[in-house]
């Protein structure tokens, strides 16, 4: 079964369920346990809140990987052997003088990951169009679709 990850949501399950989101600027977080099967997916819009009432943690990078965690433990698994994917945050806004959201984003996750001492293992971050990102629970692969390409990690 597939699980559609929202914006700024997030899904924890076991092997052999697929989550599955689309990204422009934001930033697909995916963590694995490879031993239990157990992963989860968060779709950070933004890196950063300050707010603890927060009713969508999945939205910012610091809320969404503790959340994650917290869920992944309760179905089983366990934090020592947890690995991180990142994927997306690409500049959809070339042209405007906006700030580069996306790489925020993906700085942030890398940031905030290295504080749990989270491994990334894989890497698809950056470039300038969306693409479609399947998180496979049975082996922690990763399937990124964007244009006519894709990508395992």
């Amino acid at each position: 079964m597939v699980l559609k990850v929202k914006m700024g949501g997030f899904e924890v399950s076991k092997s052999p369920e697929v989550l599955e989101t689309l990204l422009g600027s934001c930033v697909a977080i995916m963590l694995y346990d490879r031993g239990k099967k157990i992963g989860g997916m968060a779709h950070v819009m933004l890196p950063k809140t300050m707010d603890d009432n927060i009713k969508n943690p999945g939205k910012y990078v610091n809320t969404a990987i503790p959340a994650i965690i917290a869920k992944m433990v309760i179905l089983g698994a366990r934090t020592d052997r947890l690995t991180a994917k990142i994927v997306g945050g690409a500049a959809m806004f070339k042209k405007s003088s906006a700030i580069d959201i996306g790489k925020k984003n993906a700085d942030a996750a890398r940031q905030e990951l290295k504080q749990y001492k989270i491994r990334i293992i894989g890497e698809d971050i950056g470039g300038d169009v969306s693409r479609t990102v399947k998180f496979f629970l049975k082996d922690g692969k990763a399937v990124i679709r964007y244009r006519n390409n894709e990508k395992i990690i």
